[in-house]
């Protein structure tokens, strides 16, 4: 065989494998994207309802490490405080304020609650629920209005800590949409920072830094996961579990046990809680895989 034939054929070898490697790279690219946009059976244990005070319409719920308690936001301006058994230990109205999600500051054990009207988010002292501050939210990103005035608003909160943020970490917000058409309100997810260690203002302001557009509707609830270091939201529309990374990209998608799921939380136990708007705390083991 010439020399100029053995290149011809190494050639054709070498441009065979790649394209093969390009086919195979699409395909495991094509599939990926298949199995992120269809959701499995979330997996889990059931451990039941945990409730034995009724909440009447709970919007949002958080698990205080220190406390080792959960905090509930309901829609009529309430905060409760149960055990992990259910047993009420606190409660107290906020001035009939629209609250739909709560999260808390592991770095200082403060809690945030989301109000939906004013697009704010209230400081609360944990262990007499009382508002030390609030922070209104501007609605804009990079010239686009995200959350519109007079829209459906916040519907989910949650706070990721990072000891190197000179804030201690930034909250995480879900604004509810019941569309994915473009000229209607986005269905989003948005990365606020607050000024919780730089200002001891009563009254401050926040400020989106980062936003993502999301393919399904109804957002209704959000956490973080510090273990695989993702977002958790529910969807109640839609009956959805859905991880994303912080940069945006959803990682996985789970069909939720269940009905009209307004709030989620972990306790770092191996356990997640689901408050429904119909007044139960669900408990379930969380067996997602790791």
């Amino acid at each position: 065989m010439s020399y100029k034939r053995v290149l011809l054929v190494i050639l054709f070898i070498s441009i065979s494998g790649l394209l093969l490697y390009s086919l195979i790279q699409i395909e495991e690219s094509a599939t990926q994207r298949t199995a992120e946009s269809r959701p499995i059976a979330l997996p889990y244990n059931w451990i039941g309802s945990i409730t034995k005070e009724q909440i009447a319409e709970p919007s949002g719920i958080t698990y205080h490490p220190t406390r080792r308690s959960l905090f509930i936001a309901d829609d009529s301006g309430s905060v409760y405080e149960l055990n992990l058994h259910g047993t009420l230990i606190q409660a107290k109205g906020l001035n009939e304020l629209d609250l739909e999600g709560i999260t808390m500051d592991p770095g200082t054990g403060l809690l945030y609650a989301a109000v939906e009207d004013d697009e704010a988010i209230l400081e609360l002292e944990p262990e007499t629920l009382t508002i030390k501050r609030e922070f209104r939210i501007g609605r804009n990103f990079k010239g686009e209005q995200l959350l519109k005035k007079g829209g459906m608003g916040i519907e989910a909160i949650a706070f990721v800590p990072d000891a190197s943020h000179p804030e201690g970490g930034t909250f995480w917000i879900g604004n509810q949409s019941f569309s994915l058409k473009a000229k209607d309100e986005p269905s989003v997810v948005c990365e606020v920072v607050l000024p919780l260690r730089s200002e001891n203002a009563k009254k401050s302001e926040g400020t989106i830094i980062n936003a993502y557009k999301m393919d399904f509707i109804d957002i209704s609830g959000l956490a973080y996961d510090p273990q695989d270091d993702v977002l958790v939201i529910i969807s109640d529309t839609t009956n959805l579990l859905v991880e994303i990374k912080r940069e945006g990209t959803i990682s996985s998608k789970y069909l939720l046990p269940g009905d009209e799921q307004e709030g989620v939380t972990l306790d770092g136990l191996g356990y997640m809680y689901i408050a429904q708007e119909s007044g139960e705390i669900i408990k379930l083991g969380d067996r997602r895989l790791r």
